[in-house]
C-alpha cells in the first residue's frame, strides 16, 4: 500500500508541476511583447552658406567657387549693370544682370551673386551657395 501512495503522490506532483509549467507559459505569451525604443538620432547638421567677396578686374581672371572666371565687360544702364564673364573652365560665356538700388541675386546653379561694388574697371561681387530643387533647376 506504501508503494501504491507514493506512486499516486509522485504522480499527483508531476500533474501538479506540469499544470503550472504550462499556465506560465500561456501567461507568458498572452503578454505583449516589451517596446522598445529606437535609438535617438542627433538631427543633422546643416552648415550655414559660404559667402565671399570677389573683386573681378576688367580683362583678368580670378578664381570664383571652384571655377576660373574673366571679366570681359561691365555695361551700366537704367539701375541694371550687366556683366560678361567668360568661365575659362568650362569654356562657358555668360551676361549677369545685377540690380544697383535692390539687392536682388542672380541666381545660377547653386551659387546666388550679388553686386556689391562697381568702380570703373572692376566689379566686386558677394558670392553665395544656396539651396535649391530639382523645379528651379528645370527652369535654368
Amino acid at each position: 500500500m506504501k508503494k501504491k501512495t507514493m506512486t499516486l503522490v509522485l504522480i499527483a506532483v508531476t500533474i501538479t508541476v506540469t499544470l503550472i509549467c504550462i499556465v506560465g507559459i500561456i501567461i507568458k505569451s498572452s503578454e505583449p511583447p516589451a517596446v522598445t525604443q529606437p535609438p535617438k538620432t542627433p538631427p543633422p547638421i546643416t552648415q550655414p552658406p559660404k559667402i565671399e567677396h570677389v573683386e573681378i578686374k576688367l580683362n583678368e581672371s580670378t578664381w570664383v567657387k571652384g571655377n576660373l572666371i574673366k571679366l570681359i565687360s561691365i555695361e551700366e544702364e537704367k539701375g541694371i549693370v550687366k556683366i560678361e564673364v567668360y568661365n575659362e573652365t568650362t569654356g562657358e560665356t555668360m551676361i549677369v544682370p545685377l540690380s544697383l538700388q535692390d539687392v536682388v541675386a542672380f541666381k545660377y546653379k547653386n551659387i546666388a551673386i550679388f553686386l556689391s561694388k562697381i568702380e570703373d574697371n572692376r566689379v566686386t561681387l558677394l558670392i553665395g551657395e544656396v539651396a535649391y530643387y530639382e523645379e528651379d533647376m528645370r527652369s535654368q
